[in-house]
Parts: structure tokens; sequence; C-alpha cells
């Protein structure tokens, strides 16, 4: 029997008791008061223990604060360990300083809901930002909370809900505005710039990559270019989208290049060390100089986009002159040129004889800054053509 006295007169229990899986366990024990009743008692209550064994309690986990999650692992393995661009990082630590940190800073990841991103985003709106700048901030913070539920601080991350927006129209330059631009910027003042504008409105590339572009990387044997590299606040680092590609030179592009007889270190001297404020400050002055209200780098950048689209160049090769990543963003030109079609000018349709599309497209594109005299100056041929310098 497994309760018993032992040679003392002290009653206690042993037993061996078989476990729901299979195994086997020996338990002993002696009640607290030294009676049969009180040993069996607790011989049973030992018995149920072992076979309905109480949950062991489970260590509650230490959910970080969003400030410390933010600034801590969250930039660390997120921002720094993904490599982050310069540009990345600027708006994500603007974004925490000005909009995230006051109304999220102190609160625990797990306690960030959804009828607080609901009223954060209500806040938003009501500061009338637009729903581009809305988007921006609701994608940081979703970045950083999804994290936190991929490494497992937190079980799940509410609806954060951007807004669906309509991409604006793209703003593109004529073709007397591109010449305009260019001819003010061949001044002695500005001749390093007609350089730059030349490099955003024959080959598209974007003002950190003009910065950034080496003699090294310009083949004027091949006339064509590599963008390898971009500038932004004085770092380098590789250009939009991490890849580098291959541009051809118009033949405006390859003349100008080829007039340059220095040929070491930047194509644009000095401007890798320049603020960023620099090419800005340049583009307004040429655009004051030409009549022409600021317009930006980047609206030269569509303005190349645009015109090659209406010479007819093949978007696919367009996809990989400009450096996107997706066919949609190239077809927003395609789409524009569709809708404002406009006569070419007699210069520009004489290049559209060459047979290569590529290169037909290219000399189209020289063409544009080719003005036609006009036919009302006595003893001069209506046809004369006159390139603009």
């Amino acid at each position: 029997m497994s309760v018993r006295r032992n040679v003392r007169g002290k009653w206690f229990y042993r037993k061996r008791v078989k476990k729901t899986d299979g195994t086997r366990v020996e338990i002993s024990g002696t009640p607290s008061r030294n009676t049969k009743l009180a040993a069996e008692a607790a011989e049973r209550a030992h018995i149920d223990r072992v076979l309905d064994p109480a949950p062991v309690p489970t260590k509650q986990k230490e959910v970080l604060r969003f400030e410390e999650w933010f600034n801590g692992r969250f930039w660390n393995e997120w921002v720094i360990g993904r490599k982050n661009k310069p540009g990345e990082v600027e708006a994500k630590r603007g974004i925490f300083e000005f909009h995230l940190r006051k109304p999220f800073g102190d609160l625990p990841l797990d306690e960030i809901n959804d009828e607080r991103i609901a009223q954060f985003r209500a806040a938003l709106v009501k500061r009338d930002l637009s729903e581009k700048r809305i988007n921006n901030v609701l994608a940081v913070l979703s970045k950083a909370l999804h994290y936190g539920k991929r490494v497992r601080l937190i079980d799940f991350v509410p609806e954060i809900g951007l807004f669906r927006i309509e991409r604006p129209e793209v703003a593109f330059l004529s073709f007397d505005e591109y010449r305009r631009l260019l001819d003010a910027a061949k001044l002695d003042s500005e001749r390093e710039w007609s350089i730059a504008i030349a490099l955003v409105g024959e080959a598209g590339l974007r003002i950190g990559e003009v910065k950034a572009l080496r003699w090294q990387d310009v083949d004027l044997v091949s006339d064509v270019l590599t963008v390898a590299q971009q500038v932004r606040h004085g770092v380098i680092g590789t250009p939009k989208g991490r890849t580098r590609r291959v541009v051809p030179l118009s033949p405006l592009l390859a003349e100008l290049l080829a007039a340059r007889r220095a040929r070491t270190g930047y194509v644009i001297s000095g401007a890798e060390l320049k603020t960023d404020q620099a090419p800005r400050s340049a583009m307004a002055r040429i655009c004051k100089r030409a009549g022409l209200p600021d317009r930006g780098w980047h609206a030269l950048r569509h303005s190349f986009g645009t015109h090659c689209a209406m010479f007819g160049v093949n978007p696919w090769s367009l996809m990989t002159w400009m450096g996107h990543k997706r066919i949609d963003e190239t077809m927003r030109y395609v789409h524009v040129a569709t809708a404002h079609r406009r006569p070419l000018p007699a210069p520009v349709l004489e290049a559209a004889g060459e047979a290569d599309p590529d290169r037909r497209v290219l000399a189209m594109l020289a063409r544009r800054c080719i003005t036609v005299a006009s036919p009302a100056v006595p003893n001069e041929r209506s046809e004369e053509v006159q390139l603009a310098n």
C-alpha cells in the first residue's frame, strides 16, 4: 500500500505515478497532520499536481518605448544596417523629430493602436500637410512598427492606411525655353553650369549624378557616359536605385564635353565639394538671365524624358537612360508627350532621317538648340539655320 507508517509511527506516502506521456515518476511525502486520512489527502493532491501541472508563468516581455526603439535598434539595424542613402537618412530623421517624437515617443510599442493612428492622421490633415507628405510620415512610422513585429517585440501592427494620391503631371520646358536656358548658361560666369545643364537636358542625369560624374566615366570615342555614383550632402554614394547605367551622348553634349581641355577629376570642377544649395542658386540665376521662371533641375530632367518621348523614343531605351526601375515610371513621359503634341521645328525634323532609332532621337535632341532665322531680314535665306552659341 502507498500510505503507511514508519518505525517511528509517522504517516507518509510513496507511489509511482504514470503520466499522460507514458513516463513514470515516483512521488512521496508526509502530511501536515500525522493521520492516515491526512496522508491519503496529501497523496491525492500530489498525484493531481503530477498529472495536471499548473502552467509555468511566462515572464512579461518588456516593450520598448517608441523613441528608444526608433533611435536604437530600428535605426542601427534598419537605417544604418541597410545602408540607407543620405537623403533617406535625412528624411527619416526629420520625420521623427518633427512629426513622430511628440505623439509617440513615450508610448510603448504595443500601445500604438488603430485609434492612436487614426487620431495622428487626423492631426496631420488639420495641419494642412499635403497627402504626399502625410504618406511619407506614415510610411516611416509603418516601417518602424513592422520591423518591431518582425523581431517579435510586438505581436501586431495597426492598420496605417496611406492616402491614394495621383502623381502630379510632369512639368517640362518647351524647346525654346530649353534653348534659352542653355544659351544663358554659356556666359563666362556660368560656363561650368552649362555643361551641367546639358548633362541633364541631353542625357537625363539627376543633379547629384552630374556633380559626381568623373571624366573616367565619359567615353568620347563611343559617345557614352556611365552613371556610377551620385553625391548628396557631400557624401558619395551609388545612384538612385543602386544601379549604374550607361547613357549615350547626344551630338550636342558630345561636342560640349569634347571642347573641355582638362579631363581629369570631376566633369563639373569643384561641384562635388559645394553645398546642395549651389546648384539651386545657379539654376535660379540662369533662369533669371534667360527670362524664365525658376524651374529647378528636375524639371530639366523631365524635359529630357518628355522630349525623347515626343521624338518617338523606344520606352525601354528611355527607361534605361533615365535609370528607372519600373516601366510605368517611364510611361509617364510617353503619356505627357501624347497629351501635349506640338509641331516639331524644321531643324529637329531634318534629323529624323537617321536610320538607327536611338541615334535618331539623340540627333533630334541636339537640334532643339538650332534656331531658324526670320525670312523678313533682307538678303537672308528663309531656310538658313544658325547654331545658338
